[in-house]
């Protein structure tokens, strides 16, 4: 079964930022959505 997705909208410079670690490999993220994904669920733990 495949997972369902929705579109979220950020700001241009977040993306950039984000886009700037994953150049940079600074946290190991392949993409924009794995870096959301990861920031999203470490947030609702808290």
């Amino acid at each position: 079964m495949r997972a369902k997705y929705t579109n979220i909208a950020i700001p241009e410079e977040l993306a950039k930022e984000i886009d700037e670690c994953i150049k940079k490999s600074k946290f190991g993220f392949r993409s924009r959505a794995e870096f959301a994904i990861e920031a999203i669920r470490a947030k609702l733990k808290k």
